[in-house]
């Protein structure tokens, strides 16, 4: 699971990092909630999407609450995310995430990262427009069981992508999809972790202190 995470890259390395011009209103934050606006990179530019992707057919934008994370190994056959999947594929960046464990009757938050640089998750995106016209993008950040260290914090982890397959993962044709899902099954980011303040849990919380260490 991923439900919470930071980006605090300038945008100077951002640009050079996806050789694409971020969004005028972009800003380091450091407690990203579902239902918010989240960059991504799509194969055409930077953007923001909606986090919490809502299908195309859904009713109403409330359907997206709980669709922020969508399971590598069953991405491809759920109705809400196998078009999105095959057609709108998109990188999320982020320089850690938060993931909780129960510890002695409470969950302590943890920070995950990779030594702290800017990292690319799995993502999809969908359009979706109400009853008045209105558009709205949204996406969903791919997680898949977790690997190595990480495992002892939680049994998920976001789905990394590294640079060097940056295009493979956005090509959206047939041999792009077949490349999509062997990146899914090998993703080994080297994810580290330590303990964070259990300020992070209210997400109204904001400020680089959130992701500083603590004595677990």
């Amino acid at each position: 699971m991923c439900g919470r995470f930071f980006l605090d890259t300038n945008v100077k390395d951002i640009m050079e990092h996806y050789n694409e011009a971020p969004p005028d209103i972009f800003s380091a934050r450091y407690n990203i909630a579902p239902t918010t606006p989240v960059m991504a990179c799509t194969s055409k530019k930077l953007t923001f999407f909606r986090w919490g992707l809502i299908p195309s057919w859904a009713k109403d934008i409330t359907m997206g609450n709980r669709m922020f994370n969508a399971r590598a190994e069953t991405i491809a056959e759920k109705p809400s995310f196998r078009q999105a999947y095959r057609r709108r594929r998109c990188l999320v960046p982020a320089n850690g995430y938060y993931e909780w464990r129960l510890e002695d009757g409470r969950k302590q938050p943890y920070c995950c990262h990779i030594d702290h640089q800017l990292f690319s998750m799995a993502g999809i995106w969908e359009l979706w427009q109400d009853s008045e016209g209105n558009e709205i993008q949204s996406c969903a950040i791919i997680t898949t069981e977790a690997k190595d260290r990480v495992k002892e914090i939680h049994h998920r982890m976001p789905v990394h992508i590294a640079v060097k397959d940056y295009a493979a993962w956005l090509d959206c044709s047939m041999e792009g999809t077949d490349e999509a899902n062997r990146l899914m099954e090998n993703t080994s980011p080297n994810y580290q972790y330590y303990a964070v303040s259990t300020a992070v849990n209210n997400s109204r919380n904001e400020g680089q202190d959130l992701t500083r260490a603590i004595d677990s």
